[in-house]
């Protein structure tokens, strides 16, 4: 939002400029008529005609050829007074910004003759300001009135300036949200340890190109998702749906589909990758992903079933990335083998048997993605806020 400038006060009245004032009716007297005098009244009532004839001719309106005059540099007045002087000079140069502006905006709607006016005056405040000897308070009172005279018309209402300032925020915000930076709040457990409950982060929607909101594409490709990266995208409702009724998995409500909603997970294949779990143990074309346990507990919550009381926290390490995955003890988990889509990425939550993922609802399409989320603002505990973990980066 710009600055609003301080107002110049109004001059109205202002002096005409130097050398502008009108010239007084001169005296007409006929010469002829004052020698002959009485003895010969038709001859003075002629002369009276030809005094006024004289006198039309002679006079000239007040204002005419006063634009045409150079304008003449300021009367050079010595600084007394130093504080005052500063003070004139904070004015003065706000004066002179707002003048720029004002005659860069209504330039084209002048004569010539008025450029040249208003450009001198703002050359001649701009002198006066490098000066160090002398006020540039006349400078200053003479541009104040010249622009108060030629360039009324360019400025903008209060009440203008108001609605064009908060147009251009929210614009500038709406683009920011569109093709930038978008905000996101995470609601469920299914990224813990890497996310939690009441975490707030920003995505970047330029990670991998351009993406027009209006028709969910990329119009533009900069880079392609890489396992690993943790990214926000538009539930594929349709596709997911369709996954479910083939697979009757009931892993997820068919009525939860009917919103439209935005989910975050982990990339762990890409278009062409072959992805298989067995025993908790991710492979990815027939590798496993390393996997560093590092942490076990045993949990009495219920949301874990009974088989489910032993959870373990491993550090594992896809690609460049490297995060923490919380399993459990499950005998004979198996998801797979299945190959990733083309134009498709495959995505597990960290919390791996707490997540509902592509293991559940299918693949993602890449046009869905949104953007890769990449730092935590601010992140909301259940009593307080987790300060430790506010502007920390998502790996």
């Amino acid at each position: 939002m710009s600055d609003t400038p301080n107002t110049i006060p109004n001059a109205e009245n202002s002096a005409a400029p130097e050398g502008a004032a009108a010239s007084e009716t001169p005296d007409v007297k006929n010469d002829e008529s004052q020698e002959s005098g009485a003895s010969a009244p038709q001859t003075a009532t002629t002369g009276d005609d030809a005094g006024s004839k004289n006198d039309s001719a002679e006079i000239k309106p007040e204002n005419e050829g006063a634009d045409k005059k150079p304008e003449s540099a300021p009367k050079l007045v010595p600084i007394t007074d130093v504080a005052a002087e500063k003070r004139a000079r904070s004015e003065a140069v706000k004066a002179l910004a707002e003048a720029r502006k004002l005659f860069k905006r209504g330039k084209k709607q002048l004569t010539a003759e008025r450029q040249q006016e208003i450009e001198t005056a703002i050359n001649n405040l701009a002198n006066a300001l490098q000066d160090k000897k002398h006020s540039c308070v006349p400078a200053h009172q003479r541009l104040r009135e010249i622009v108060n005279k030629r360039l009324k018309f360019a400025r903008k209402s209060g009440t203008r300036e108001v609605v064009e300032s908060l147009l251009f925020a929210l614009l500038f915000a709406l683009v920011l949200r569109t093709f930038l930076i978008e905000p996101f709040k995470i609601p469920t457990r299914s990224m813990v340890p890497t996310l939690l409950e009441g975490d707030q982060l920003f995505v970047t929607k330029l990670s991998y190109g351009i993406r027009l909101p209006f028709i969910d594409k990329y119009v533009v490709h900069f880079s392609q998702p890489q396992r690993g990266d943790v990214v926000v995208f538009a539930f594929p409702n349709e596709s997911a749906a369709a996954y479910l009724a083939r697979t009757n998995s009931g892993c997820l409500p068919i009525e939860s589909l009917a919103d439209e909603k935005d989910y975050i997970k982990r990339i762990i294949g890409v278009e062409g990758d072959t992805i298989e779990v067995i025993d908790q143990v991710v492979y990815v074309n027939g590798e496993p992903v390393a996997q560093q346990p590092f942490y076990e507990r045993t949990v009495s919550d219920y949301r874990f079933l009974s088989d489910r009381l032993v959870e373990h926290w491993n550090r594992e390490t896809l690609e460049n990335a490297s995060f923490t995955t919380i399993t459990h003890a499950i005998p004979s988990s198996h998801f797979g083998p299945i190959k990733v889509e083309p134009g498709h990425v495959f995505a597990m939550g960290d919390n791996r048997d707490n997540s509902a993922d592509s293991r559940c609802w299918g693949q993602v399409p890449v046009d869905n993605i949104k953007g890769r989320a990449q730092i935590i603002w601010w992140s909301s505990g259940s009593l307080t806020p987790r300060w430790n973990r506010m502007f920390t980066w998502i790996h």
